[in-house]
């Protein structure tokens, strides 16, 4: 099982030749969208033994976004599982088409992510630090989209007719 999110911008090839620099535009706006993401998502996940917060790295470090980590000195250090467990970044798989992506695999973020985890349940052995679900993805995908609106509104009418968008 993972939790996974994506947003992506794609132009048609004539797009690209109607519309000046609008491959560096979308390019610019799915890197400010990931860090949007990130940003929201780190304001939701706490830090204990600082895996959760390890598994948005990688997306992070793509776009310029410090992830703070400091595990509560009670608890291992596990930022090395949150990596494992983890991918992200930026990508480019065709031309003119742009996206950015999350995706862990790691149990404890998973459970806290999407059920009301228990104290000795899904192997937590205390009190959470903060209420579960957290919910970050949704709160990340809000702030992507808030900043694709806005950038896809800066745009003139007819090369927003152009651009195609999803966020999942």
């Amino acid at each position: 099982m993972s939790i996974k999110s994506n947003a992506k911008m794609e132009l048609p090839k004539l797009a690209r030749f109607i519309v000046p620099g609008i491959d560096q535009y979308v390019k610019e706006t799915i890197e400010e969208a990931a860090r949007a993401w990130v940003k929201a998502a780190l304001e939701i996940i706490p830090t204990w033994s600082g895996a959760s917060r390890a598994t948005l790295q990688q997306l992070a470090q793509a776009v310029n976004v410090p992830v703070p980590i400091s595990p509560k000195s009670t608890a291992p250090n596990r930022i090395g599982l949150g990596r494992l467990y983890s991918s992200g970044g930026i990508r480019n798989p065709k031309r003119a088409v742009w996206d950015f992506y999350y995706e862990s695999t790691l149990q404890y973020l998973i459970a806290n992510e999407t059920k009301n985890v228990k104290p000795r349940t899904e192997g937590l052995r205390g009190s959470l630090i903060t209420p579960t679900p957290y919910k970050f993805r949704q709160a990340g995908d809000a702030a992507a989209k808030a900043v694709i609106d806005r950038r896809l509104n800066d745009l003139p009418l007819f090369a927003k007719l152009f651009v195609k968008r999803r966020i999942t």
